[in-house]
């Protein structure tokens, strides 16, 4: 599918073209790296093609599982218990009974 654009004087833009014209340009910035994406040597020489730099990204990146989901039991994924959890309701009347920690100073005569 062509990514084709209208300029505001109404002419066609073939942006694909472009890109495939301008493949071995050199980046502006400070990467070192063409239009395609190929890492550059001193003298503008392709040292490393984009697939290069993709496939050592994703093998250095690839997040991997510690254990399968398969090996893991139904014990193992730590359900609650009705006796783990507590309501608020009763933590609220037992603090009415309780004494307070900080005691105010008594007067001395």
């Amino acid at each position: 599918m062509k990514k084709v654009h209208i300029s505001a004087m109404g002419k066609q833009i073939d942006m694909d073209n472009i890109r495939l014209a301008n493949e071995d340009t050199i980046a502006i910035g400070n990467m070192k790296v063409n239009a395609r994406g190929d890492e550059l040597g001193f003298s503008g020489q392709v040292v490393k093609t984009r697939n290069q730099v993709m496939d050592e990204y994703y093998r250095l990146n690839t997040p991997s599982a510690r254990e399968p989901l398969d090996t893991l039991d139904e014990d193992d994924w730590g359900t609650p218990t009705t006796k783990e959890i507590s309501t608020p309701m009763a933590s609220e009347s037992s603090k009415s009974d309780a004494k307070p920690l900080i005691q105010s100073p008594k007067k001395s005569n």
